[in-house]
């Protein structure tokens, strides 16, 4: 076991859009994810955590620099952070750790075709994938596919049924992608400390598992939505309207015209992306015991917002400040430099995860944290 003074590595692993109740350890009987139970087992979890955004750039931006939206100023997905705002890892990195990342970072717009611009972050190893399709060149995942000889379009061919699909098998996706680039870093990087980022795309939509994930996941076994008759009545046009269309995005889901069956497939599809996830945790985890980094190495375990998921008559996400938009699962593990099996109700916030891991790392926090 490594002593207090032995420089603590920092795993950070970030879903997108992950609801806080998905997490078998902590509640959930009908999800698998025992990767992620272990990490409750050997750490501390909290249940009552909320991001300060329910969408992405916003959040994002606020736990990584432990500031709040209104601060960064960046409020809004499509609206760039500010150069002057100090990311973790370019503190980190600063002060002499190896800083690494792969999939999105999602600080810089990326619409209209645009890619997105990298800002001053402090990573020293990028992998970037702002999502799985073949939008841009500048995509590493799309690049490691091409190096292996595969096509995305391809192995993302099978038909959509209810807006749920078999997407791209999980040998080539873009989670497990992401977890091969941390894989990668962890037993090249033994000998100094390090922080790596890993943030896959999912669960975000669409509801594209790999076939043989969802075909654990009977959709006869899946809750339905909390949603009454009657609830949007009161409620402000713009939430109307996501329950039309979901994300207010004509075309794409007619959220109330959907059935009770595909209420039950949709949530089945979403269980199944979050169970590759935590086989992915597993084999980062893994790669930290295999090269005796595993106590020296802080596992952080969270999301970025959470989805609807129908609850409440919404799908996706979008400006509605429910639970099931804002609050995340979060689990941080490091036996023997923190508390194992303790699992707190606190109210925690994500823009605190900044400063408490320059804490955990030896330094003060910046000002302005």
């Amino acid at each position: 076991m490594q002593d207090e003074t032995t420089p603590l590595n920092i795993l950070w692993i970030c879903s997108d859009q992950q609801r806080f109740d998905t997490i078998r350890a902590l509640g959930n009987s009908r999800i698998r994810t025992p990767n992620i139970d272990r990490l409750v087992e050997d750490g501390v979890s909290f249940t009552q955590t909320y991001a300060q955004s329910p969408v992405c750039t916003p959040s994002r931006a606020s736990f990584l620099t432990g500031r709040y939206p209104r601060t960064t100023r960046c409020r809004q997905n499509g609206q760039s952070m500010p150069p002057d705002e100090k990311l973790l890892p370019r503190l980190l990195a600063d002060r002499g750790y190896h800083c690494g990342l792969s999939g999105k970072l999602h600080l810089a717009s990326c619409s209209d075709g645009k890619v997105e611009e990298r800002i001053d972050d402090g990573y020293h190893e990028f992998h970037w994938s702002h999502h799985p399709q073949p939008d841009w060149p500048e995509n590493a995942y799309q690049q490691w596919l091409n190096a292996k000889g595969v096509s995305w379009d391809e192995l993302y061919a099978n038909p959509e049924s209810g807006y749920v699909k078999e997407g791209v098998p999980a040998e080539y996706h873009q989670t497990t992608w992401c977890a091969e680039m941390a894989e990668n870093f962890i037993r090249t990087n033994t000998d100094r400390p390090w922080l790596f980022s890993v943030n896959m795309f999912d669960p975000h939509h669409p509801f594209d598992p790999p076939a043989e994930y969802l075909r654990r996941y009977d959709p006869a076994d899946m809750p339905l939505p909390k949603f009454c008759p009657g609830e949007l009545d009161s409620k402000p046009e713009f939430q109307q309207l996501d329950h039309i269309w979901a994300h207010n995005t004509p075309g794409y889901m007619d959220v109330a015209s959907l059935t009770d069956t595909d209420h039950r497939r949709l949530r089945a599809a979403y269980y199944a992306m979050v169970e590759l996830i935590d086989d992915q945790v597993g084999r980062m985890v893994q790669a930290l015991e295999e090269t005796g980094q595993r106590d020296r190495t802080l596992v952080i375990f969270m999301s970025d917002h959470g989805e609807m998921l129908g609850d409440h008559g919404i799908y996706l996400k979008g400006p509605h400040f429910y639970d099931e938009a804002v609050r995340v699962p979060l689990v941080l593990s490091c036996p023997g430099r923190i508390e194992s099996g303790l699992q707190s109700d606190a109210l925690v916030e994500l823009v605190d995860l900044a400063p408490t891991l320059m804490e955990l790392a030896g330094f003060e926090p910046t000002a302005g944290m």
